[in-house]
């Protein structure tokens, strides 16, 4: 996989709700936080999972959304309606009910390391967190065919493109439109609504799509997949080889150059490396606002994350924001379960996964953790505890890598939200595919 390769999967992947993105968002009080990881972590590939439909709403949609906006100075948003939020009842909640969209998955989520403490992706949760409740959303960008809506609206869109030109200190020669033509058969939209925009500038071509991510890629060449940019001689900007201090290094020197445009306020660098089948390290660059509250810092993590991507070169490739709750409405606030209840679901064969092998017992579950799945491909974000479950014998016989001493690690999906508001678990066989 080449480096354009890899900007058009950064594109497809399956991020306070962040601010609109015609806002000037300027860095202040910047406290650089080093979240260290996984000097020598390992990973398989990453499935696209472009073939999942997650949940539908069975309701009509909420008579009075809550946006959820975490800068409102709300401590408690509260649940769906004032009764609700008055007498702390649930009942009135809609259900949530699981589905598969069509098309196809890729793949599997694996990962190969020495130990399960290098495959840690900078998740701010942590187990002496304890929620009641967290929010659900619906992504408003979500098709069943796996084709975009038009989720945020063009308006919205070329917003976003105007800003990104400003805070890049760009000039617009031409905005270009993508539109979902006229060969969507069975889409209730017509065919000139718009799904992405973009610009070439002189020095970078500017992305903004209907599901709120902006993508801005560097360097001077006239197409959509630039050059990159040259970094100074003292960076070593790489997937394979870049030390933990040189990514901290270049997170803090991108950040500096691009704060305008990166708008992160208390930003948090990750970075953490894997390997390929190919016995290639792959290591990813990140950054998210950390304020220090903890559903904040969740959602942040899950839906406003900023990618930073080399190329094959060692350029600055490209800088990726994503704004996913910008198309979202809360459908509202679900109890969530323990990890020790996701466990007894886990073992008693409710999970959902794209592992092909079956669990193989208790003692191989090596980790546990809380997120949000924010992938464009689900129509409702909810959170889930993640299990990273060891699957034995799996290197045996890989044939493209040494993998003496390394284990292989698979990913197993729990629903956090309680079961009484999810249908269809009893019918699930275990995984996705």
């Amino acid at each position: 996989m080449n480096s354009e390769d890899i900007s058009r999967a950064i594109n497809d992947i399956d991020d306070e709700i962040i601010k609109s993105a015609n806002e000037t968002r300027k860095p202040k009080n910047r406290k650089n936080i080093w979240l260290r990881y996984g000097a020598s972590a390992a990973a398989i590939a990453i499935i696209a999972l472009a073939g999942i439909k997650a949940f539908d709403v069975s309701e009509p949609p909420i008579d009075e959304p809550n946006d959820f906006p975490l800068n409102s100075g709300t401590e408690n948003p509260g649940f769906i309606s004032g009764t609700e939020q008055e007498y702390g009842g649930y009942e009135n909640l809609p259900i949530l009910h699981y589905e598969e969209a069509e098309g196809m998955a890729y793949g599997w989520e694996g990962y190969i390391a020495h130990d399960v403490s290098e495959l840690d992706s900078g998740n701010p949760w942590n187990e002496n967190m304890v929620f009641e409740t967290l929010p659900v959303f619906e992504n408003k960008s979500f098709h069943e065919t796996g084709i975009a809506l038009p989720g945020i609206g063009e308006e919205a869109m070329l917003e976003k493109l105007d800003f990104s030109a400003k805070a890049l200190d760009a000039e617009i020669n031409e905005i270009i439109k993508e539109t979902l033509g006229e060969t969507t058969s069975g889409i209730d939209f017509p065919a000139d609504t718009v799904t992405l925009t973009y610009t070439y500038t002189e020095n970078c071509c500017i992305d903004v799509s209907s599901s709120g991510q902006i993508v801005a890629r560097f360097g001077k060449e006239e197409n959509r997949f630039r050059e990159g940019l040259e970094l100074p001689e003292n960076y070593n900007f790489t997937y394979s080889g870049t030390t933990d201090g040189e990514a901290f290094e270049i997170l803090s020197y991108v950040y500096q150059s691009y704060s305008d445009f990166i708008g992160v306020e208390e930003p948090t660098f990750i970075s953490w490396a894997d390997y390929t089948f190919d016995g290639n390290q792959n290591r990813s660059y990140s950054i998210y606002d950390f304020s220090g509250d903890e559903l904040s810092d969740m959602l942040n993590f899950a839906f406003n994350k900023v990618d930073v991507a080399p190329n094959d070169e060692g350029k600055l490739m490209l800088i990726r924001i994503n704004d996913y709750l910008s198309c979202a409405e809360k459908i509202g606030e679900y109890p969530i379960i323990s990890p020790e209840e996701a466990k007894e679901m886990l073992l008693g064969g409710n999970y959902i996964t794209t592992v092909p092998y079956e669990i193989p017992g208790e003692e191989y579950i090596a980790r546990v953790e809380l997120l949000y799945r924010s992938r464009t491909s689900e129509k409702i974000w909810m959170p889930y505890y993640r299990f990273l479950i060891e699957i034995p014998g799996t290197l045996d016989n890989t044939k493209a890598g040494n993998f003496d001493g390394f284990k292989e690690f698979g990913a197993y999906y729990v629903p956090a939200v309680e079961m009484k508001y999810i249908t269809g678990l009893p019918l699930w066989n275990g995984n996705f595919n």
